[in-house]
């Protein structure tokens, strides 16, 4: 009787997990690391068993976790920011046990628990569209009431970023497994449209990416998980080369004005960071200490004086937006190695060893597109909503595609 009363309990974290998941996003987009521990510490406390069961099924991605965080964590010896890198290596491992969890539980799903799974992560997408429309054409009274602003004062549309973002991943998850055409083409206009309303250009550009690579996943799935292992890997060993001069980007400002100052600003961080990694190639400054970086608070209008850019532009303001530039700036070579390594990893998963329809190859292959396309673009890569949220989708993705998706493809 105990035990069929926590199996009840356990079999409802994952579909509960999949509601919150997307209208949290939109309004407290920091909760998803709460929601992660939540999700892992319940999933332990009801089906410890369960939670592990599939774990070596992961080794070689608990390796390079492990390795990473290891790594992180003794960069402290030499960080800019001793205390500060010890400890975030220590939540990156706690968050990185976490997230194995819920992902060896994902894989351990039941069929009635997956169909609980897709309804609830449907129903979480269509209340987080009702709820990011609401906020963009009603001069968004819920954050104002929850900041305690006035109908006139001005709040940004880059708010809702984050939780846009997680939107565009959310909807791959269910458009994968959702059988019928119909629901599959509303929830595409559905999302698109909110995309293209709340006018983030980096949530757009991973939406087309992702779209991309459905449709070149379609033809040839394995050529585009290895092309797309290839531009990872080239992407992050050369992008302190790759990233153009000051000059070079002052010049593209003056003579492009139509560029959103956003993108201006992002490549000069780039540059700013590459030019830290060639100081600490191999070592780095230290696990997330990007926000402490020498002259990192300097204005580019300062130091460029022909820039003009319209506000103030910080030279690293907390981190460089580019996964792969952070790992090289912060945790060196054997950073960047080991990072890009569970990059390749999950994309090797995906395109060769899943047991996976093509159709659910493409969408794992464009859940990636999207999230890799963010990573690259927007986000710090240790910042614990966005390493939850990866995890979670993850997790989510997989329970729907069941234990045959990680097993080796006949």
């Amino acid at each position: 009787m105990v035990e069929t009363r926590f199996a009840r309990v356990a079999g409802a974290i994952l579909p509960a997990t999949a509601f919150i998941l997307p209208p949290l996003a939109v309004f407290a987009p920091l909760g998803e690391a709460p929601l992660l521990a939540a999700a892992a510490f319940a999933l332990l406390a009801t089906d410890c068993r369960r939670a592990i069961f599939s774990l070596g099924a992961l080794r070689p991605l608990v390796a390079l976790l492990a390795a990473l965080g290891l790594w992180a964590t003794a960069s402290a010896a030499w960080s800019i920011l001793p205390q500060h890198s010890f400890l975030e290596g220590l939540r990156f491992l706690l968050i990185s046990a976490g997230g194995l969890t819920v992902l060896s539980a994902g894989l351990g799903a039941q069929p009635a628990e997956r169909r609980r799974i897709l309804l609830a992560l449907t129903a979480g997408l269509v209340l987080a569209i009702a709820l990011l429309a609401f906020e963009r054409f009603a001069n968004m009274p819920l954050t104002r009431l929850w900041l305690g602003f006035r109908p006139d004062q001005y709040i940004a549309l880059a708010r809702f970023d984050r939780g846009v973002t997680v939107l565009l991943l959310g909807f791959w998850i269910a458009f994968a497994a959702d059988p019928q055409p119909w629901r599959r083409i509303l929830l595409t206009a559905a999302v698109l449209a909110m995309i293209a309303a709340m006018a983030s250009q980096t949530a757009l550009l991973a939406a087309l990416m992702s779209a991309l690579a459905y449709v070149l996943a379609q033809i040839a799935p394995r050529s585009l998980a290895g092309a797309m292992i290839a531009a990872v890997l080239i992407l992050g060993i050369s992008i302190p080369l790759a990233t153009p001069s000051y000059d070079t980007v002052v010049a593209l400002h003056q003579q492009a004005p139509w560029i959103k100052a956003s993108g201006i600003h992002r490549l000069l961080i780039w540059r700013f960071g590459a030019d830290r990694v060639a100081e600490r190639p191999f070592l780095g400054w230290g696990m997330d200490a990007s926000r402490e970086m020498p002259g990192g608070k300097s204005d580019f209008n300062e130091m460029l004086p022909a820039l003009h850019y319209g506000d103030r532009a910080e030279a690293m303001p907390l981190h460089p937006h580019d996964a792969a530039l952070q790992w090289q700036m912060e945790l060196g070579v054997p950073g960047l190695a080991l990072g890009l390594g569970i990059v390749g990893w999950t994309l090797w998963q995906i395109g060769w060893r899943a047991a996976l329809s093509r159709d659910g190859r493409a969408a794992a292959l464009a859940l990636a597109a999207a999230a890799f396309t963010v990573g690259l673009l927007s986000f710090g890569i240790w910042q614990a909503w966005w390493l939850s949220t990866l995890w979670l989708v993850s997790a989510l993705y997989v329970a729907l595609g069941g234990p045959a998706a990680w097993e080796r493809s006949s």
